[in-house]
């Protein structure tokens, strides 16, 4: 089996909300747990401290919480799950690795010195907004460019080795995002809009932009934005999209951002070991056992790794 880097779960959010029940060295019912990582093989996943900035008085204090409580989801794992603090430590152990990201930078208040704080945790990779305007920009449903907060920040997420995640960002901050930024960014959890025309995929463009920058995107099994079935995420559509990011961006470009734990309906792939159906369903459409090698895990790997 393939080792699998999966650049986005929303797990720790669904577990800490209730929405999830049991945790991560138990069995569960969350897409993600230890039971479904031993099945895959060798898994490292990115685990997203979700917030929702118009849900809580304080997004920092929140955030801090989801921190603790990732912490005491790898305890529970009985050091099965290990926090990765440089990606260059992944595939060495027998344990499955943990990456920690953030998914709405509104969390830090319009603070510039917390981006330290989030790379002292092990964060590596921030979304820039998620479904609300904050202080640096604008979601992908809503007009508008960066805000001039944004240019510090990727500065000083730059300098601290975070990635720059533009997935949920519109079409501008994009723009500025692609213009500004010196190192790879990347779209943890996207797809692509010549496929289904939503506006949380990406563009033609845009993939282009991410591929010549040397960054990836993340194949995102959410139904609404694999196809107009809005209660189903089929593997013929994630072929399609995959197919379509590979022919527009390259082999360099591909990579897992499944969505787990943040997306309903039924899914074709609920779990990682079913990765295995949509790994040889690829295989069929075209793509090589080496590109797919690089989809599973070698793009990521390469990019998370750049600086260490």
């Amino acid at each position: 089996m393939l080792p699998i880097i999966d650049l986005h779960c929303d797990t720790i959010h669904a577990l800490h909300a209730g929405e999830r029940s049991g945790n991560l060295g138990l069995s569960s019912n969350a897409h993600v747990d230890l039971r479904w990582m031993d099945g895959a093989g060798t898994v490292t996943t990115c685990f997203a401290l979700f917030v929702d900035a118009h849900a809580h008085a304080s997004p920092w204090s929140h955030a801090n919480k989801l921190y603790e409580r990732f912490q005491q989801e790898l305890h529970a794992s009985g050091s099965q799950i290990v926090q990765v603090l440089s990606p260059k430590e992944h595939l060495e152990g027998p344990m499955h690795q943990a990456i920690l990201s953030v998914e709405e930078l509104g969390i830090l208040e319009g603070r510039l010195d917390r981006i330290a704080v989030l790379a002292s945790w092990g964060v590596r990779l921030a979304t820039i907004t998620w479904n609300h305007e904050n202080e640096l920009g604008y979601p992908h449903h809503q007009r508008g460019d960066l805000k001039p907060f944004a240019y510090e920040v990727i500065e000083a997420m730059e300098h601290h080795k975070i990635l720059v995640d533009v997935s949920h960002l519109n079409d501008a901050g994009f723009s500025s995002v692609a213009g500004f930024a010196k190192r790879p960014f990347i779209a943890s959890h996207s797809n692509a809009r010549a496929v289904t025309n939503h506006s949380r995929n990406l563009s033609d463009g845009m993939i282009e932009k991410i591929a010549d920058a040397g960054g990836i995107i993340g194949l995102n099994f959410c139904p609404s934005f694999l196809s107009e079935d809005w209660g189903h995420s089929s593997i013929e559509a994630m072929v399609a999209h995959a197919m379509h990011i590979h022919q527009v961006g390259g082999s360099s470009v591909l990579a897992l951002g499944s969505d787990f734990d943040g997306i309903s309906g039924t899914l074709d792939v609920e779990h990682y070991p079913q990765l295995a159906t949509l790994h040889e369903a690829l295989l069929k459409a075209g793509l090589s056992t080496d590109t797919l090698g690089k989809m599973w895990y070698g793009n990521a790997l390469r990019v998370l790794s750049e600086g260490f």
